[in-house]
């Protein structure tokens, strides 16, 4: 008796993607149905007028989503797909603008990792990275971007307390090396286990930092944890200034 074989033409096969797209579909379209539920849970409780943005339930999200997948999808295209769901869920709650310097919106390959992280977002220029942060401070759900040794450090130093604060880092994927740019807004720092606290001063941090920039007349620290200022002020010299620009979780280190 012969076995029947199965189906493995062209043809089925296409079949078979059609119904893997569909499902695929279903389920986004009850993705973005629970994020409405969210939407209206914040209008009921009032914090609809704080940052839409939670950076820890993303970076905890995308970390399980990695380790799930076990490698049989790329890091990079699983955190390229999930960003432009995370990006459209987020702007269903409220409208974001990102605001920029005008060097880093004439710098093609910085706006283009920019646009494919935060996907959609309207992008604002302004004549440098201090009258950036200085149109979120009085716009809670936007959102700042800078290169990471943009003269950014003075504005957070001055304005320190008044609610801006560094809440990440791209590319989201990376080791140790400096990051291209940091991201700045109202966003709730919560830790996730896998943290960095960024740390402006006018003097080097003791041994043990992860990566160490200038940032106009400041010096830029990247140190590992969710440290207190207690903590913070331990690791640098007395008359160092030493301020924390903000925590953030640490960008995710896929091992090859």
């Amino acid at each position: 008796m012969t076995a029947i074989k199965p189906d493995t033409s062209l043809d089925a096969i296409r079949r078979e993607i059609d119904a893997i797209d569909d499902a695929l579909l279903d389920l986004v379209i009850r993705r973005f149905a629970a994020t409405g539920k969210v939407r209206a849970t914040k209008e009921s409780d009032g914090s609809l007028a704080a940052s839409p943005l939670r950076p820890a339930r993303e970076a905890t999200m995308l970390r399980r989503l990695i380790a799930r997948a076990e490698n049989r999808i790329s890091p990079e295209l699983l955190v390229r797909l999930w960003r432009v769901i995370l990006s459209a869920s987020t702007q269903s709650q409220a409208p974001i603008v990102i605001h920029v310097d005008q060097e880093l919106a004439e710098d093609l390959a910085l706006r283009l990792k920019l646009a494919e992280h935060f996907c959609g977002m309207a992008i604002m220029a302004h004549a440098g990275s201090g009258q950036a942060l200085e149109a979120v401070s009085s716009r809670r759900g936007d959102l700042a971007a800078a290169r990471t040794t943009a003269p950014w450090a003075e504005h957070i130093a001055a304005a320190a307390g008044a609610g801006v604060r560094l809440i990440g880092s791209l590319p989201a994927i990376g080791g140790r090396a400096i990051p291209d740019l940091v991201i700045f807004g109202h966003a709730e720092a919560q830790p996730t286990g896998g943290d960095d606290t960024i740390v402006v001063s006018h003097g080097s941090a003791a041994p043990g930092v992860r990566w160490q920039a200038a940032s106009g007349s400041r010096t830029v620290s990247c140190l590992p944890g969710f440290l207190s200022d207690d903590e913070v002020r331990s690791a640098f010299s007395a008359g160092a200034g030493a301020i924390i620009a903000g925590h953030h979780p640490r960008s995710i280190e896929v091992s090859s």
